[in-house]
């Protein structure tokens, strides 16, 4: 896991990052005496644990913490103090885990142990990409989706998770066709090439049919798009400058990304 340590205190920082040498998937990539510059870096880079000391001049770490979730909400946020009387704050602002100084390398290891369960429950295991190509990733790894029935549920996904129909599908897909029962055949012979897909990939749940159209299962993606909709943009979220470029009725929804800037 990619983590930071906030420390005022040189000699606690030499301190963590000697015990933490070595230890299982941590791996921290930036270490910290001014928060202010804590803070500048999590706004340019990716991290997904930060380790933060409480007593600190200035801001001090549980308004450090409040601010780097405003950035990067997913983030798991681990106090290290040499007082326990903080322990109620870090609860109310939602802190992962809570270290007392001075700590051993075995406290360490423990709270990696659990800082890796709680990763795990918080990242999900699909990932939308729409910024560029269309691309759906399980655990990083693309799925062989392609031709009709990857645009359909590109189409599907840019509605996130409202119900579009499938006269509407039919209509944008196969744009300029004209729309009849019997032409409807060649999109629901495509539908069902997605959901063989899906199923065999063990994303079923993916794609809701409703008794009118289709809607996509938001609440089991993370999506570039619904990122930056949300204002919750991360390093591998950032837009630049494509949306769907595969698909040209794509074209409406980049103006629209492009005249929000």
């Amino acid at each position: 896991m990619r983590a930071i340590i906030v420390d005022d205190e040189q000699i606690m920082l030499r301190s963590f990052m000697r015990l933490s040498k070595g230890i299982s998937n941590l791996n921290v990539i930036a270490q910290f005496e001014n928060p202010e510059e804590a803070l500048l870096f999590v706004q340019e880079n990716a991290v997904e644990l930060a380790f933060l000391d409480i007593k600190m001049p200035g801001m001090n770490g549980i308004e450090l913490a409040v601010k780097i979730r405003e950035i990067c909400p997913s983030i798991l946020i681990v106090f290290i103090s040499a007082y326990d009387e903080y322990i109620r704050d870090s609860n109310l602002i939602g802190g992962d885990y809570y270290i007392v100084k001075p700590y051993k390398k075995e406290t360490i290891e423990m709270m990696m142990q659990k800082m890796q369960i709680l990763s795990k429950s918080l990242h999900k295991e699909i990932y939308i990409q729409m910024f560029g190509r269309f691309n759906v990733l399980k655990n990083g790894v693309p799925i062989a989706l392609r031709g009709k029935a990857k645009e359909i549920l590109a189409l599907v996904a840019t509605r996130c998770g409202k119900e579009i129909s499938n006269e509407e599908i039919y209509s944008v897909i196969w744009e300029g066709r004209e729309y009849s029962n019997v032409k409807m055949k060649v999109y629901y012979n495509a539908l069902k090439r997605l959901k063989e897909i899906l199923e065999a990939e063990g994303l079923s749940d993916l794609l809701l049919s409703t008794p009118r159209g289709q809607m996509l299962n938001t609440d089991i993606v993370e999506c570039d798009y619904y990122a930056w909709k949300n204002h919750k943009v991360q390093e591998k979220d950032k837009f630049e400058g494509e949306f769907l470029s595969e698909y040209s009725w794509g074209e409406y929804i980049l103006a629209e990304i492009l005249s929000m800037g």
